[in-house]
């Protein structure tokens, strides 16, 4: 896994570059690193979209993604904005 200060640092400097927010959470919905200052991300929709089949997924106006590591889903990428 990487540290989640390695997380916040591309995050933010991927925020600088397309100004869209950016949260990256475990498969278990908690929050590892966040650009969205003052939004929360519902931890069950986090969980209900890693067991999924889905690679990516609209919910609620936000943009969900699974990060794979060797084939191992690590992290949920969710973009808004």
């Amino acid at each position: 896994m990487i540290s989640n200060q390695i997380l916040q640092n591309t995050i933010d400097g991927i925020k600088g570059i397309t100004r869209v927010d950016l949260t990256v959470a475990d498969v278990d919905g908690k929050v590892m690193a966040t650009t969205m200052l003052g939004q929360t991300v519902p931890s069950g929709a986090v969980m209900e979209f890693a067991k999924s089949p889905a690679d990516s997924q609209e919910i609620q106006n936000s943009q969900f993604f699974k990060i794979y590591d060797e084939q191992q889903l690590e992290y949920i990428l969710i973009s808004a904005g």
